[in-house]
């Protein structure tokens, strides 16, 4: 089993003192998983929510975090567990030796012989940012922003007030302070608070229009959908160049970030060869300044291409590590809860490939594999917004009697979210070419809107 696999541990809830259990990262090693790193920063490790009231709270746990690039060995023991001098340098040498363990020999250095300790998860993410060269400063300049999001969310309705708060503050507005904005919308929009949604999406409307740093924003926002315009599966390499080469060269990054991202199977030898036919007609013709432009434009999609498949590689990779942990896991079930974010178009498609690969091969593993798969339906299906929930029950029953008593006994869920969902998908499966969904959701959707 990996080292970085989950533990599964009791937890009384402090609300409802309901007991369940939750899975636990006691050991963190980032050379061989680096997606744990981003999820320990972001506060998703070692959080316990409640199934019967919801309660959500930090795990007092140990923690031992291991990068080997950076040379750090940190040892997490919560001051709540109260542990006497001997208990405690027990469990950091039982934590240490567990990483030793799993090093190469070659790779066993001085430093994991003096692991860092700290009492609290706080202190511990400072050390570990601290040695990416993110300073305590640049962190209370982001918590200010942040404040002053929060501030200016409570002013959205008033325009006066929040064009005062901007003119106070409009040198802390700049493209990290949007980033920071983007990132709350997202989180809103995952945790399904619409209201929330609403209000951060009309502030960021606002900023764009009244603040410089919103202009520049918005104008690059307008270069990157001016060079997706119309993208569809018809695209041709010559069509793909002729975007990249029109695309201003004060945005060509963030164009060139996505365009790859979208038709990477176009950019091959073919595409270069196009490309290199550019540099020899501008040779040909004299223009230097246009040879040195398109040269330097190769080197950029070279680069950006490189990136993306490193990208692609390593996920597959993480992906291919979650699919052994949850089929060597006692929980599978718990294991897929505790990785859900992870669980992507990536790795379905990993799982997929192993179906299809063992089915031929070895069908026992086939058998488990097909298991995990409805396991991961299951779980998706729990952790899905109501709306959706019934929306799934809604395209399972018998269309027209069977849909219209199901919505029939549920009228009070018959809201303007639930119409707007169906709308959407009804949408996408027509865009998919999902015939048959499509238009069984859109009967039901019709009844849905005679009843609401």
């Amino acid at each position: 089993m990996s080292i970085n696999a989950p533990q599964m541990v009791n937890v009384t809830c402090p609300s409802c003192n309901n007991h369940y259990t939750a899975p636990i990262q006691s050991l963190i090693d980032v050379g061989s998983d680096p997606r744990l790193k981003a999820l320990l920063l972001q506060g998703r490790i070692n959080v316990g929510v409640c199934p019967t009231c919801g309660t959500a709270g930090m795990l007092g746990v140990p923690l031992t975090y291991h990068d080997a690039e950076k040379e750090l060995l940190l040892c997490l023991v919560p001051q709540q567990l109260q542990m006497n001098e001997a208990s405690r340098q027990r469990m950091i040498g039982d934590m240490t030796r567990a990483i030793i363990n799993n090093l190469p020999a070659e790779q066993r250095k001085g430093y994991l012989l003096q692991p860092q300790i700290f009492l609290s998860l706080q202190s511990l993410v400072e050390a570990i940012l601290e040695a990416d060269g993110i300073t305590p400063e640049m962190l209370q300049a982001q918590q200010t922003k942040i404040e002053l999001i929060s501030q200016m969310l409570q002013t959205v309705d008033d325009s006066l007030q929040l064009s005062a708060l901007i003119g106070e503050n409009e040198t802390l507005v700049d493209y990290e302070f949007f980033t920071l904005l983007t990132l709350q919308i997202n989180s809103a929009q995952q945790g399904g608070q619409e209201d929330l949604v609403e209000r951060l999406m009309r502030l960021r409307g606002m900023l764009l229009e009244r603040t410089e740093a919103g202009k520049a924003v918005a104008q690059e926002q307008e270069a990157v959908e001016s060079a997706l315009a119309g993208i569809d599966e018809g695209l041709t390499r010559d069509e793909l160049l002729n975007r990249i080469l029109n695309t201003d060269e004060g945005y060509m990054d963030q164009v060139l970030s996505v365009l790859v991202a979208l038709a990477r199977p176009l950019i091959d030898y073919q595409f270069f060869q196009l490309l290199t036919e550019r540099i020899n007609d501008a040779q040909t013709q004299g223009n230097q300044a246009e040879v040195s432009r398109l040269e330097s434009l190769r080197d950029k999609i070279l680069d950006a291409t490189q990136e993306l498949d490193a990208q692609v590689r390593l996920q597959t990779q993480q992906r291919a590590q979650l699919l052994r942990e949850i089929l060597q896991s006692s929980t599978p079930r718990d294991t897929i809860r505790a990785h859900i974010d992870e669980i992507d178009d990536i790795f379905m498609s990993v799982l997929a490939a192993s179906i299809a690969q063992n089915q031929q091969e070895h069908s026992e593993v086939a058998e488990r594999l097909v298991a995990v798969q409805s396991l991961i339906a299951e779980v998706l299906q729990e952790s899905a917004p109501p709306e959706l929930r019934f929306i799934t029950q809604l395209m399972e029953a018998d269309y027209p009697d069977g849909t219209r008593e199901m919505l029939s006994a549920n009228q009070a869920v018959i809201t303007p979210q639930l119409i707007a969902m169906m709308e959407a998908l009804v949408a996408d499966f027509a865009r998919r070419e999902e015939t048959e969904a499509s238009e069984k959701l859109q009967g039901i959707l019709a009844q849905a809107k005679l009843m609401g």
